[in-house]
């Protein structure tokens, strides 16, 4: 854990935010995405009443603005900085959050509770088999999370979101596609990925079905946005 510790110490301490978004607009276009294919049609249901996964989220912004928007969120990230970075983005006071104890005892992640109770925020690995998540969420939010990830470590992380999410749960994912894409699919991260690459047997295709791919979802800033797209996929649990 070692690696990524020192990542998101650069980051938290102002030095390359790497792949990193927090423009706002970036945000409403993405939000638009998501509640396309994650929203409630029951008039009697409200948005709390959709939990949404979110693995290897850091402090991603778009957390807290689908809070805001009435969701549910669950994260998970082996960093704490990133979560204790993440816990600030809520705002109030730090009493707003207790650690609470797993539900399984040998589970030695850390789980903050949100005064909301539409907040859990969790340092841990997220290729961890976690048996009370079972079938518990509705949705994934998936932002550059497959592609940060070895392809040796694929198949796991998607084991435990095939395990995680309902039947009929939709996945909204974003990756980049490099414009040379083919001289560099292999290399990363991030890694350039096309819908092939996400579908794999050994990826999301085993417990996944591919509804739609979305295409650029917003401008990358800075120097990313010369040689990569950000593009979207949405998925839906067999």
């Amino acid at each position: 854990m070692g690696g990524w510790n020192d990542t998101w110490s650069d980051i938290l301490n102002g030095g390359n935010p790497r792949w990193k978004v927090t423009d706002e607009k970036c945000h409403e276009k993405a939000l638009s995405h998501f509640q396309s294919f994650v929203s409630t049609t029951d008039t009697s249901s409200s948005s709390a009443d959709i939990s949404v996964l979110c693995p290897l989220a850091g402090d991603d912004p778009f957390v807290y603005l689908l809070w805001i928007m009435g969701y549910s969120v669950t994260t998970i990230d082996l960093v704490p900085d990133a979560v204790e970075a993440m816990k600030v983005q809520f705002g109030g006071s730090p009493n707003d959050w207790s650690k609470v104890k797993p539900d399984d005892e040998k589970d030695e992640s850390v789980y903050w509770s949100h005064v909301s109770g539409r907040a859990t925020l969790v340092v841990g690995d997220a290729l961890q088999h976690r048996s009370t998540w079972v079938n518990r969420f509705d949705a994934v939010y998936d932002k550059d999370s497959f592609g940060a990830l070895g392809v040796q470590m694929r198949k796991g992380f998607c084991t435990r979101m095939g395990e995680y999410v309902k039947s009929g749960g939709m996945v909204y994912l974003e990756c980049k596609l490099k414009d040379n894409h083919e001289e560099v699919k292999g290399q990363g991260p991030p890694h350039s990925l096309k819908k092939e690459d996400l579908m794999e047997a050994t990826s999301y295709g085993d417990a996944f079905d591919h509804v739609e791919e979305l295409g650029a979802v917003y401008d990358l800033p800075g120097p990313m946005g010369s040689t990569m797209k950000q593009t979207g996929h949405i998925m839906k649990r067999k």
